[in-house]
């Protein structure tokens, strides 16, 4: 049970960067593009954030947890009891730990769709292309995948549109397996220790971890 928790859990960042392949851009309308300009300048305009958050995959495992998130490259994803999950970025890796086990997995920060998030500057149909825009009743859906790994899954970043703001995001895998993040009451532009972007020292020989 430990095991699968942890696969889906992994899901929120890590298996975005397993991704292999190569990709092309959808064909995107005039309206299409004006939306992603928008998108593009609220993340910009976006220094840090805080929000507790609630997780569900499509396998019927629910945690919850908080998340911070400071431009730029800077991620932490804490998990509530009983998980011992931790997720961290300083900026070029993403740290994923098991606290219980004392187990350390990295990978590149671009290596990971969701470092729209975080990125210095947001621009899409770079390393990041979209795959569809839609809007219905004051939301905003956009699907997006890595350029050079996409075959292996994606993510739709889900705004409320009037004001525009990020309320939640999934990413699905190769497997058709979802996990989707809601945030819950987020607080932006708010005051963030850099100490809480680094991973925890685990106490074990060569587990120095990153900046």
């Amino acid at each position: 049970m430990r095991r699968i928790l942890t696969r889906a859990l992994t899901g929120v960042l890590v298996v975005a960067g397993l991704w292999t392949g190569s990709a092309t851009a959808a064909s995107l309308s005039a309206d299409d593009k004006a939306h992603l300009a928008r998108v593009e300048a609220y993340f910009n305009g976006i220094t840090s954030m805080r929000s507790n958050f609630l997780q569900a995959s499509s396998t019927g495992l629910v945690a919850k947890g908080r998340v911070w998130l400071r431009r730029p490259g800077r991620m932490r994803f804490e998990y509530d009891p009983p998980s011992p999950i931790l997720i961290t970025s300083d900026g070029i890796l993403i740290t994923y730990q098991d606290l219980e086990l004392k187990q350390t997995n990295q990978i590149p920060l671009f290596s990971s769709p969701l470092s729209v998030l975080v990125d210095e500057n947001v621009k899409f149909g770079e390393e990041l292309i979209v795959d569809e825009v839609k809007r219905e009743s004051n939301v905003l859906r956009v699907r997006i995948r890595q350029r050079q790994e996409p075959d292996q899954g994606y993510v739709t970043l889900v705004f409320q549109d009037q004001p525009l703001a990020l309320k939640q995001w999934t990413i699905v895998d190769a497997q058709q397996v979802s996990v989707k993040v809601a945030l819950l009451d987020p607080e932006f532009d708010v005051t963030i220790p850099n100490e809480l972007f680094r991973p925890k020292d685990l106490g074990k020989p060569g587990d120095e971890v990153g900046r």
